[in-house]
């Protein structure tokens, strides 16, 4: 498993070069200078103007730091080639550029905002993990039941709303509506994450937002466990297990569920990686103080350094994500070798 391991941590160099790149790319595809967006609506002095432009490496510099002028008196623009170099200097160095808009290193905005994102992101896995695999399990067992057809009404509907429109669902019924009818008795915080200012215990504001992200991961995993575990149950070993007069517990327990996980681990891994990436829609709606909403905003504003550093974050993430998933199948299932015949899982 060790070659195996080392194999794919060298195969996120291309992949990682490759997204840093057509993301540096797009930046100075689109329009817009981004000195005049740093100065905003007033214009700069043009020696301010000037000391930003060797700053960001957008214009040549000589041996003593100064910017290279034309026969004309103008700087001569920094070649993109020699820009990447600079910006992915910077990044293997952990500096991830500074904000045009709010004035502070990228680094420091996501160190703030990414907890946020992992509370609730760890929140919503596990939710997803216990109903999703729960609820498959229930509905595979109980084939045909009433049971059975709840659990497969109640996916079908998750997956057909919009997360959006169920996040704003839940701050109406339960924010909204609750409190009306129980005359401010009972309700859920539905915006922000809490804190000193909060009449809520800062847990209580997790609810809503995790509930809002789990859904239709939940119903996804709900059905992919109960399809692999009616899959295995028909398999040869299962039968053997059943003529040898093992109970549909221990069959279930110690069996089958084994392997009907893996396809479910590896999707629910990809989604926590997706969900650890920041979950945009989720946060914008709940007002989440994490990086989803952060990076929504820095859109919105062609804040581009925070942009590509949230990009560059999330790529990082979902690859580390989905190495663990990979290794973890080796312990789901011994049967499975990763790094070739000579290794042992």
């Amino acid at each position: 498993m060790g070659k195996y391991i080392i194999k794919r941590v060298l195969q996120f160099i291309p992949v990682f070069l490759g997204v840093t790149l057509i993301l540096f790319a797009l930046q100075n595809i689109v329009p817009g200078d981004p000195i005049k967006l740093i100065g905003g609506d007033k214009a700069l002095p043009p020696a301010t103007e000037l000391q930003l432009r060797v700053r960001y490496h957008l214009v040549q510099v000589d041996e003593s730091g100064n910017a290279v002028l034309d026969e004309n008196g103008d700087p001569v623009p920094e070649t993109m080639w020699n820009r990447y170099v600079y910006y992915m200097t910077g990044l293997l160095h952990g500096d991830l550029g500074q904000s045009y808009q709010r004035k502070l290193p990228v680094t420091d905005i996501f160190l703030q905002k990414y907890p946020y994102t992992v509370k609730l992101a760890a929140c919503a896995i596990v939710l997803e993990a216990i109903m999703g695999i729960g609820a498959g399990i229930i509905s595979a067992v109980k084939r045909y039941s009433f049971w059975d057809i709840l659990v497969t009404l109640t996916t079908s509907v998750l997956v057909a709303v919009p997360a959006f429109w169920l996040g704003m669902l839940l701050q109406l019924f339960f924010g909204v509506l609750i409190k009306d009818w129980t005359g401010g008795a009972f309700s859920l915080p539905i915006s922000g994450a809490g804190g000193p200012s909060s009449q809520y215990q800062d847990w209580v504001h997790y609810i809503l937002p995790a509930i809002t992200l789990a859904s239709v991961s939940t119903a996804y995993a709900a059905r992919i466990m109960r399809s692999q575990l009616l899959d295995v149950m028909n398999q040869d070993y299962i039968r053997t297990a059943k003529a040898k007069g093992l109970s549909n517990r221990a069959i279930i327990w110690k069996h089958a569920l084994k392997n009907a996980l893996i396809p479910v681990v590896t999707y629910i891994g990809v989604d926590f990686g997706a969900m650890l990436s920041g979950a945009i829609l989720t946060e914008t709606v709940f007002n989440w103080p994490g990086i989803g909403s952060e990076i929504y905003r820095a859109i919105s504003m062609r804040d581009w350094p925070l942009v590509m550093g949230g990009v560059t974050l999330i790529v990082v993430v979902v690859m580390v994500i989905n190495l663990l998933v990979d290794v973890s199948y080796a312990f789901l299932d011994p049967r499975i070798r990763l790094g070739g015949p000579s290794d042992k899982a």
